[in-house]
Formats: structure tokens, C-alpha cells, sequence
């Protein structure tokens, strides 16, 4: 009997351990998704930044005209970088308020 009892408080214990390390993990998962979408937006303003960048040199190197495209798309391309990096981090409230 006594053996019986000491097999289920066993159990027991083991599945609290178990319920404690599964709600670890989804605390886990909430972090990886938080961090994988705070990746996603800075990956885009930098290749937006960089994509606009390499576009106004390249249109320099056609023209002629050096430093002037190669700034202005730097210019452009953070600015569209900013533009849907603010409406991403805004996005939830607008959901909450509308």
C-alpha cells in the first residue's frame, strides 16, 4: 500500500514539474515571436535603407552625378523604412481603438 501511495505522490510531483515547464515554454514561445517580429522590422529598415541606397548609386554612376542619387535614395528608402516601421508598432492600437 504504502508503495501504491509513494507511486502517486510521485505523479504527482511529476506533473506539476511538467505543467511548470510547459507554462515555461509558452512563455518561451512568447518571447521567440516578440523577438522574431522585432528582427523582422529592423532587417526591413536596414535592407530598405540599403536596396534605395544602391539604386541612387547605381543611377549616379549612370548619370554622372556622384554623391547626389546615392544620397537621396538613402534618404528615401529610411524614410519608407521608418514609415512601415511605425505603422507595424502602431498597428495594435489602431486594432484596439477601431
Amino acid at each position: 500500500m504504502r508503495l501504491l501511495v509513494k507511486s502517486m505522490e510521485e505523479r504527482k510531483g511529476k506533473a506539476g514539474r511538467l505543467k511548470k515547464a510547459i507554462a515555461s515554454l509558452k512563455g518561451a514561445h512568447k518571447t521567440e515571436v516578440a523577438v522574431g517580429r522585432f528582427m523582422h522590422l529592423g532587417l526591413t529598415l536596414a535592407a530598405s535603407t540599403l536596396l534605395f541606397f544602391y539604386a541612387g548609386f547605381r543611377l549616379d554612376r549612370w548619370a554622372g552625378t556622384l554623391p547626389i542619387f546615392a544620397l537621396l535614395g538613402t534618404f528615401v528608402g529610411a524614410f519608407g523604412g521608418f514609415v512601415y516601421l511605425y505603422r507595424e508598432l502602431t498597428a495594435g492600437e489602431r486594432k484596439k481603438k477601431g
